[in-house]
């Protein structure tokens, strides 16, 4: 009898059994994020993605927004998702793609993970664990899973292409990196540079550069796809707009994911001890082929994070010239702690998972007690974050951006949605990141919506100045209630202005009345008090 007849069946079984355990693994992840994500929609920067790659597809919709006619630097995930935003609602568009992202991420990354460790259930723990380590240990406001938008699709792709350098397939990496580099320049880009940087520290695992070239140069050109669309925004800013324009969304709009200085001690502290206890567990496993690729990319984020991390401290300190803020913003707009954020954090838990199998047959007492508390972390700090989320009565995005009242804001903006013209203009409260979601109609400025090309970014910063400093300038309120008459008719000539929305919460809060002689029409009767207004400033 041939040996194979008695044997390929045993191997049929472990494979089906194998199959089984991940499409498992993959469903518990999904699970998991639903958990972790909580139920409400839309997440802090959904409403600003969405509405884009709705507007990429639908021009006719809010035709007149500012922010939406502005540059497109997510192209591929505009034009690859955004139509589904035209055949359903947000939150119904919000749910499809956290899903498709979900799924996808949790299939690249446990793949990952599975390459460097192979006992059964490493993949799951490896997600859960790290997921937690990721929201917990980061400096600089980074996140995997949470709403829909491009980075979460490059993601997927840059941990699949990081599977296959660990499974030695370096041709095909490059060419996943550049799939994912299409979809975010930064993550894929950024992860490009670090996974050359392990090539470059890994002889053992590093195949020749003229054998990987033909990975390059595909990877390469995907990669223009979406990289060439984002260097052409910008081709008619002379160099001193586009310094000013870096300048204001690095220290004026996004210093809390850019500007080292400017981050909490305790998120620099905590992610500092992790970059620590990372790099021990690198070092006893300095001779694992397979977790040494993976850890060399580890490193070559945190040689990122050291440069972002210079250009701040020099510019900042060091140099005394007039222009050094200028230069730096320019430099510090790439995002050098992005990878770190997420990669380290990552790496952590994988390094301690491969120790674990390593020690768990010499040291079981140790290996079990050590694997039971961290456990027992991850667990604490899931639940915390569960109760946090599914407790909520806000979304990530209107909570994020302190809405004063979240139920009236959705009301509000129903209300809106129903009695107002399509081609409308609103003045909208500053505190808010959603009109546009809920009230489907254009809006002159929102601090959330930063425009990516520098031209219309130095608009944004005019539009801001124009209404929602001056209404503080006037009264020290963040209420549109701080514009005078004269303000408002100002706005409505210069932007085309149809209605002002009020927070009359903080208005009252902060005892400053509306002065107008524009008749409210929210609420429709005119004895109700509303936690927001809506005044007509032209028929």
């Amino acid at each position: 009898m041939n040996d194979s007849t008695t044997v390929e069946p045993q191997e049929v079984a472990k494979s089906s059994t194998a199959a089984a355990r991940g499409w498992i693994e993959v469903a518990a992840f999904v699970l998991l994020c639903l958990l972790f994500v909580g139920p409400l929609t839309p997440e802090v920067n959904e409403a600003h993605y969405l509405a884009k790659a709705r507007h990429y597809w639908h021009p006719e919709w809010c035709p007149n927004d500012h922010f939406l006619n502005s540059g497109d630097a997510h192209g591929v995930f505009y034009w690859s998702f955004g139509w589904l935003t035209t055949l359903v609602s947000f939150p119904v568009a919000a749910w499809i793609g956290r899903l498709i992202c979900w799924i996808s991420i949790g299939i690249a990354w446990r793949r990952m993970i599975l390459l460097v460790v192979d006992f059964p259930w490493a993949g799951l723990l490896g997600m859960v664990a790290g997921l937690a380590a990721i929201n917990y240990l980061h400096m600089a406001g980074e996140w995997l899973i949470g709403g829909v938008e491009a980075k979460c699709f490059a993601y997927a792709f840059a941990f699949w292409g990081v599977g296959d350098a660990l499974a030695g397939r370096w041709n095909r990496a490059w060419i996943w990196l550049g799939v994912a580099s299409a979809f975010h320049v930064l993550v894929g880009g950024w992860m490009v540079v670090c996974l050359m940087f392990a090539w470059g520290i890994c002889p053992k695992q590093r195949p020749s550069l003229v054998s990987i070239l033909p990975g390059l140069l595909i990877g390469g050109a995907i990669s223009l796809i979406g990289v060439v669309p984002l260097l052409l925004l910008n081709r008619e800013v002379t160099p001193e707009d586009s310094a000013w324009a870096s300048y204001y969304y690095v220290y004026k709009r996004l210093s809390h994911h850019l500007v080292v200085h400017s981050f909490l001690l305790e998120f620099k502290l905590r992610f500092t001890l992790t970059a620590m206890v990372w790099g021990a567990t690198a070092w006893l496993l300095r001779n694992d082929d397979r977790a040494r690729v993976l850890n060399g990319i580890v490193a070559g984020s945190l040689v990122l994070v050291l440069i972002g991390v210079f250009i701040d401290q020099y510019y900042a300190f060091i140099a005394n010239d007039d222009g050094r803020y200028l230069r730096a913003a320019q430099l510090l707009r790439l995002y050098w702690f992005r990878i770190a954020d997420v990669m380290v954090p990552i790496a952590l838990v994988v390094n301690g998972l491969v120790l674990f199998q390593r020690y768990r047959f010499r040291f079981p007492q140790r290996a079990q007690a050590a694997l039971v508390g961290l456990s027992l972390l991850v667990v604490v700090g899931m639940m915390v974050r569960f109760g946090d989320r599914w407790t909520a009565t806000a979304s990530p995005a209107d909570r994020s951006t302190l809405v004063s009242d979240p139920a009236a804001w959705e009301a509000v903006g129903v209300w809106i949605e129903a009695n107002t013209p399509e081609d409308a203009i609103f003045l909208t409260p500053r505190l808010q990141s959603t009109f546009k979601w809920y009230a489907q109609r254009a809006e002159v400025v929102t601090t959330k919506d930063v425009p990516q090309d520098d031209l219309n970014l130095l608009e944004w910063i005019q539009r801001r100045g124009a209404v929602q400093w001056r209404s503080y300038n006037n009264r020290q309120t963040l209420s549109l209630a701080g514009l005078t008459e004269k303000n408002v008719l100002d706005l409505a000539e210069k932007y085309g202005v149809r209605y002002v929305v009020v927070d009359q919460v903080l208005a009252r809060g902060d005892g400053v009345p509306v002065e107008w002689s524009f008749p409210r029409i929210y609420p429709e009767r005119s004895e109700e008090s509303a936690s927001y207004e809506v005044y007509e400033v032209a028929p």
